[in-house]
């Protein structure tokens, strides 16, 4: 029986362009969205056998993973608000923690079952772990001989200001697993005082690449569509003024369908800065991008159909290289 399965909410965008075209295809998903579990999903395992609605017989055949909630558990340093004591505080925190530590394992653990039961994953968790794993992703690209920005991380002040006096130039920083905007690195944030916050937790320092944005989709090993992205800010998300279709050069191009082989990526958004006199620096490989505003703004629907054709079976569902 075939089988097409998508991972994530239904209210997502992405997700909702990919259902729709599987649809107009005369092919109903199967949708699983594992961000209800456990509050408001039952799932489970049964002798090594993934069950969840909707799931039926077996998970066989290519899903597009959308996203995976594995909340990274851990003790809070503040109380609960209202009357509880601090022995009920600590309780409920030591709860939360275990209960993310448990709700993690049974996730994983549950998307594995569904790759062994014989589902594809594009893209499948060992790479959904590049989110926070920004270093090892650079490597695997200097590795693969795809431009990249020079890169500091470090926890150590002196290296810092050694850095910046090497690159002799802007430079930014960023969090080292993501979750907040790249900025830029002020003369105040050099100093001493300032410096001393990393004491607190190791930064990613950048050389900044300036020229023109480009985010560029690749499904299957082919370039399905690119994209420039003009904002006024260093970090254009959520702050884009124009958005317009834009073919890579030829370099580009190739230096996008090697990363995504060497980051094991079905399905990837590369995002590129491409200098003023033509040489570029590929900045990250996002294994889950966001592709349905794009779209939206510009008319086209390049990446959604490539990705339903994945799924029905028209370009081959297989990781690159």
């Amino acid at each position: 029986m075939e089988r097409w399965g998508i991972i994530g909410p239904p209210g997502d965008e992405q997700v909702a362009r990919v259902a729709s075209y599987l649809r107009e295809c005369r092919a109903e998903p199967a949708i699983l969205d594992l961000s209800r579990f456990p509050a408001e999903a039952s799932l489970s395992l049964l002798d090594g056998l993934p069950v969840a609605p909707g799931l039926g017989a077996g998970p066989e055949g290519p899903w597009y993973v959308r996203s995976l909630p594995l909340p990274l558990p851990f003790l809070s340093r503040h109380g609960e608000a209202g009357t509880a004591t601090a022995r009920e505080q600590e309780s409920a925190r030591r709860s939360a923690y275990a209960n993310g530590r448990e709700i993690r394992s049974f996730v994983f653990s549950f998307v594995a079952a569904l790759e062994r039961g014989g589902a594809l994953l594009v893209n499948p968790p060992s790479t959904f772990g590049q989110h926070f794993l920004k270093l090892e992703q650079l490597q695997r690209l200097r590795d693969a001989a795809v431009p990249v920005p020079r890169t500091l991380a470090t926890n150590d002040p002196a290296a810092v200001v050694g850095f910046a006096r090497s690159i002799g130039g802007p430079i930014v920083y960023k969090p080292i697993a993501g979750g907040a905007l790249c900025r830029r690195v002020t003369d105040d944030d050099l100093l001493p005082e300032r410096l001393r916050l990393l004491a607190g937790a190791p930064v990613l320092f950048q050389e900044e690449v300036p020229g023109r944005n480009l985010r560029v989709y690749v499904v299957a090993g082919k370039m399905v569509a690119s994209y420039e992205i003009v904002s006024d800010e260093l970090d254009y998300r959520g702050a884009e003024t124009a958005v317009f279709p834009a073919p890579p050069s030829e370099e580009e191009h190739d230096a996008c369908l090697r990363a995504a082989e060497a980051c094991e990526m079905v399905f990837t958004g590369i995002d590129i800065r491409r200098r003023d006199d033509g040489t570029f620096a590929l900045l990250e490989c996002n294994p889950s991008p966001m592709f349905a505003a794009i779209e939206r703004r510009t008319g086209e629907s390049g990446v959604t159909r490539a990705m339903g054709e994945l799924l029905l079976g028209s370009m081959e569902p297989r990781p690159p290289g």
